[in-house]
């Protein structure tokens, strides 16, 4: 493609890197480059997992926007059901996670544990962090061939129940672990049936307890085929649901242990399809073998990231001083 180079940050493949070469584009030509050349993008998308579109005058969310609408990825998600703590920035854009800098958030499949999750997860760099905190990613069809063959057998024959637990508006809670959302943050509406009629749409099971606060829980697969490249891929998030020392550390662990010492509060649960226990030795090796295919690279500002949801995974490594990373899904 004119005025464009391509080349790969890792020898994984993981992400391809387009950049401008010689005279720098303005807003204008950009989009129109993207909407000119968008079938050899989602060629290069689904080869290689992401995108990662460098030094362009991407310069605002409503630039972000405009870039993902010329690259013509599908119409934007909102983000009710999921958990992560996030700010709504424009419509369709998100603040990446409002988690605790001082916590790592492993690789994962965005929404991975409910029906319609989104085809693509796009990234844009607002202002870089001052120490550490990439946005790691990591290619899902590699994690799924490196982990052990009796453990994804077990996964996949039973399939996933992830259980969550919400309340209505707790300060406490806010206040001791602003991670965790009440359902109107999650649904976002306060209206009870407004809510029952979402997890109905979207298979979710749910019973109200005291206080207001609501348990849902949903079965997934924990294996998919990608629709076009019908390659198999690692796409759950049981890793992310167990409150284990391997992922929080023992200090917060035991924190979490206190917490949560009431049943009917607790934030993430996952068990087998058929409601068994799933073995920590089993999420470790899973942790494991992510940890091996994780990719790091450094935020730019003015990067945009795009990846294929299915094919790749992305998390966060933690940070210091500032750091502002916008997000937008698309179906």
């Amino acid at each position: 493609m004119h005025n464009i180079t391509t080349r790969t940050l890792h020898p994984e493949g993981l992400p391809l890197v387009i950049e401008p070469t010689g005279k720098q584009f303005q807003l204008a030509e950009f989009l129109n480059h993207l909407q000119e050349n968008t079938v050899q993008y989602r060629k290069k998308l689904l080869e290689h997992g992401g995108l990662l579109f460098r030094n362009f005058p991407v310069e605002t969310p409503n630039d972000f926007v405009a870039v993902i609408k010329n690259l013509q990825l599908g119409e934007f998600c909102s983000y009710v059901g999921g958990d992560s703590p996030r700010k709504k920035v424009v419509d369709g854009v998100y603040t990446s996670t409002e988690a605790p800098p001082s916590i790592k958030l492993p690789l994962h499949n965005e929404l991975s544990y409910v029906k319609n999750y989104p085809k693509h997860i796009c990234f844009y760099c607002e202002t870089p962090p001052a120490a550490k905190g990439e946005t790691i990613i990591g290619d899902a069809r590699k994690i799924y061939q490196a982990i052990d063959e009796e453990v994804k057998k077990r996964f996949i024959d039973k399939g996933l129940r992830y259980v969550s637990c919400y309340p209505y508006k707790s300060r406490f809670m806010n206040y001791v672990n602003k991670s965790h959302k009440s359902w109107i943050n999650v649904f976002e509406t306060e209206d009870k049936q407004e809510v029952e009629r979402k997890c109905r749409e979207n298979d979710i099971s749910f019973n109200w307890n005291q206080n207001d606060w609501i348990k849902i829980s949903q079965v997934c697969p924990a294996v998919i085929a990608h629709p076009e490249t019908k390659e198999h891929v690692w796409f759950n998030q049981a890793h992310h649901f167990d409150f284990n020392p391997k992922f929080l550390g023992w200090w917060r662990y035991l924190g979490t242990k206190l917490l949560y010492s009431r049943k009917h509060t607790l934030l993430h649960e996952v068990f087998y399809g058929d409601d068994t226990k799933i073995s920590r030795k089993d999420l470790y090796h899973i942790m494991d073998a992510m940890d091996k295919h994780t990719i790091y690279f450094p935020w730019q500002k003015g990067d945009v990231l795009v990846l294929d949801n299915i094919l790749a995974m992305h998390g966060r490594e933690t940070f210091t001083g500032k750091r502002r990373i916008l997000t937008a899904m698309t179906s």
